[in-house]
């Protein structure tokens, strides 16, 4: 299977290059000034209308609706600008297992690697569809409401701009502008930040199933070799192992790209979420009836916790995969091998013993733990909250 990546993502890179996050190989230099010039009208405006709501607003007790988008348009000025900065580096990371040397052959290794598409097709399709859903019912709720000059999120003016239709207008269109890039930008960067994260744990699981069966392998590879299997045998048996050190060590370089491209943008995801999650808590303790704003609320808390744990879910399956590969390697006909081959098998098991762990920021380890500390830290902050 070729591009096996680029036909996991082909939502997702379609939409970011449609945006500015992901750079085509032609006219680089024109599609970077395209890129930041569109990142700068979309997420500069709301990100410094969001600041000066918060300095200046009257009632800095009260929370609106509004006010969870705008924390979340500050925090994704951030998390957007490394795929603006960084575009060329991304990109290698993100086609990192594209390269010829994993290209799959045996039937077993390409169910692996089809599974691992699939997932990864159907999480972009789920973002996607969710956050075109989110941003479609941000843009219509100007139907349903009362006053129909008033703008979509709370921002702080020096004077009302109802008579000012054009300085009220463009307000409306930079604020709306920034929600529907936002919204596609996450609706596809997180599956695709996850998603690769899947391919890393794909690899593993081949590279075991290799190990595993490594002396059923090489006797199928050498089954035309009759007369001299019993010389040749040991020697291919080793040349395997040496191959599969090296892809241990090309998983664990992608690994360390990975950290440098993405681990800033997971720690703003995770940042903000913690900060919305926490005005979200604040909100429910100062509702008494279940009301249209409870729900609103609950959806918007639990969309956040659906992104924490899709980071973390992933990351798991990653740490596990990596802490089973001395399994296979002993589930395997090692005690046939010569000594040399147990050598190299005791190199790759030792090295194996060190967490192959992706964390954001270097601050939070993207495990099913650190989900749950964050449940139970949400629901302490909500207990104190609602008894203060």
């Amino acid at each position: 299977m070729e591009e096996v990546v680029r036909q996991s993502f082909t939502l997702n890179l379609t939409i970011m290059k449609i945006i500015g996050l992901y750079p085509p190989r032609r006219y680089s230099r024109i599609y970077k000034v395209y890129a930041y010039t569109l990142y700068v009208s979309a997420m500069m405006p709301p990100t410094i209308f969001g600041i000066l709501h918060f300095m200046f607003t009257e009632d800095s007790t009260a929370i609106y609706y509004s006010d969870f988008i705008m924390v979340g348009m500050m925090v994704y000025a951030f998390k957007l600008f490394p795929f603006v900065l960084n575009g060329d580096n991304i990109k290698k990371c993100i086609h990192y297992f594209d390269a010829s040397q994993y290209t799959v052959l045996k039937r077993k290794h390409q169910k692996i690697i089809e599974e691992c598409v699939h997932n990864c097709q159907r999480n972009s399709r789920v973002f996607f569809l969710g956050c075109i859903a989110g941003v479609t019912g941000f843009i219509g709720q100007v139907l349903f409401r009362e006053d129909v000059h008033q703008l979509p999120i709370n921002v702080w003016m020096p004077q009302s701009i109802e008579k000012l239709p054009i300085l009220y207008y463009c307000i409306y269109f930079l604020l709306v502008m920034g929600v529907i890039y936002a919204g596609l930008a996450c609706g596809t960067i997180d599956p695709l930040i996850g998603g690769l994260t899947n391919h890393a744990t794909s690899q593993l699981q081949v590279l075991k199933e290799n190990l595993c069966h490594l002396d059923s392998d090489v006797d199928e590879e050498l089954a035309s070799c009759c007369d001299e299997i019993v010389s040749i045998k040991p020697k291919f048996i080793h040349h395997k192992i040496k191959l599969y050190v090296r892809r241990y060590q090309e998983i664990i370089d992608f690994v360390g790209d990975y950290q440098k491209g993405f681990s800033p943008v997971v720690f703003s995801q995770l940042i903000g979420s913690s900060l919305v999650i926490g005005l979200c808590c604040l909100q429910f303790s100062k509702m008494e009836d279940l009301d249209l704003i409870f729900f609103i609320t609950l959806n918007y808390l639990g969309l956040l916790f659906f992104q924490i744990f899709f980071y973390c879910y992933y990351g798991t399956l990653l740490i596990e995969e990596n802490n089973t590969l001395s399994s296979a390697i002993y589930m395997s006909k090692w005690y046939e091998y010569n000594v040399t081959s147990k050598r190299a098998l005791i190199i790759l098991m030792e090295r194996s013993k060190r967490p192959m762990i992706v964390t954001a920021g270097k601050v939070f380890d993207l495990s099913l733990q650190t989900f749950t500390t964050i449940l139970r830290r949400s629901y302490s902050l909500l207990a104190v909250l609602k008894n203060y």
